[in-house]
């Protein structure tokens, strides 16, 4: 049975594209081309073999009654000439496959969203550009650039947006933890005014000011550990939580706050040997924040010369990445814990 949809007409290059919307009940008679190492033919293809748990979430995704799906995937037909064009009308000739070049979950997800009634039948349109008469070369080609060649972009400053927006439902693979990270930072930057972190941290997207020492990035992942658990569940009940904690470290090393970029107490490993290490600790066991200052006053033994960023003696032996802060925050815990 011949397909037809409505579509635009344009050419790149001497190569003939359509701009069409396919309605689910024809994408599940489009073809992939899955890698067979074993074909006897020496037809190997160029696509791996779909991954059950991504289409499941895609078909999931569709359950919202707002969802929608309006980037476009890529497919192929590699005869030339056999598609027909006419007054705003593409038909594609039954036998002639359409080979799906870049869209595989998305597409075996709609399908699977309208076979598990998620989707009714005429329902619900996909947006696809049809190019004309690549080889399967030239398809694997265009498949390559599209998935190695796009740079991804952070997107850090939207999920920020849609976090403080409350629009959580929109973020999609973002763990509980991460959400409830966002929230505390934002109020920990922006809001509580006695925090040692307010007005410290740039936010995504932001111009770099002399006051900032450290990223919402950064400081989102340091909470990481704290957060994991699920215990926190008031955000800004915890902000505040942290603030003091922060504050009664700040009261045992002032100098090191009151010049921060030459010390790296807010410096990333002060960040997360006191946010990622040490914090689930204290705070689980240390349940009175009017008691913090008086249980790390150890802190003021170190002095503010441990943290310089020129003591090679201090905090900077403990050396960076995950491992040093680790070590730092053991060496630190014999000091309050």
């Amino acid at each position: 049975m011949s397909i037809t949809i409505p579509a635009i007409h344009f050419s790149q290059r001497r190569t003939q594209m359509y701009i069409a919307a396919v309605p689910v009940d024809f994408l599940e008679r489009f073809s992939v081309d899955i890698w067979d190492p074993k074909n006897v033919m020496g037809h190997r293809g160029y696509q791996r073999k779909p991954e059950d748990k991504r289409i499941k979430a895609i078909a999931k995704y569709f359950e919202r009654a707002d969802a929608i799906m309006p980037v476009a995937g890529l497919l192929n037909v590699r005869e030339k000439g056999r598609i027909k064009f006419k007054n705003g009308k593409l038909t594609i000739p039954d036998g002639i496959n359409v080979w799906v070049v870049d869209m595989q979950h998305r597409l075996r997800g709609l399908v699977r969203a309208q076979e598990e009634s998620i989707i009714r039948p005429n329902t619900f349109s996909f947006p696809v550009v049809i190019t004309e008469g690549l080889s399967r070369v030239d398809e694997a080609a265009q498949f390559y650039l599209i998935n190695t060649k796009a740079k991804k972009m952070d997107v850090a400053l939207t999920r920020r947006l849609l976090i403080e927006k409350n629009k959580v439902k929109d973020i999609a693979d973002v763990k509980p933890w991460e959400i409830a990270a966002v929230r505390i930072t934002i109020d920990l930057n922006n809001s509580l005014a006695g925090s040692p972190w307010f007005g410290r941290i740039r936010q995504p997207n932001e111009e770099r000011l002399e006051e900032h020492v450290a990223t919402e990035k950064s400081f989102v992942s340091s909470l990481r550990q704290l957060l994991i658990s699920g215990r926190y569940k008031q955000t800004r009940k915890a902000a505040k939580l942290l603030a003091k904690y922060w504050s009664s470290i700040r009261a045992s090393i002032p100098e090191a706050f009151a010049e921060p970029k030459k010390h790296l107490l807010q410096r990333t490993p002060g960040m997360f040997a006191f946010n990622f290490f040490i914090g689930p600790e204290f705070l689980a066991k240390n349940r009175n924040p009017a008691r913090f200052e008086a249980q790390l006053s150890g802190l003021k033994k170190l002095g503010a010369a441990f943290w310089r960023r020129t003591n090679k003696r201090g905090a900077r032996k403990f050396g960076t990445g995950m491992a040093g802060y680790a070590n730092l925050a053991d060496y630190l815990k014999r000091e309050i814990l």
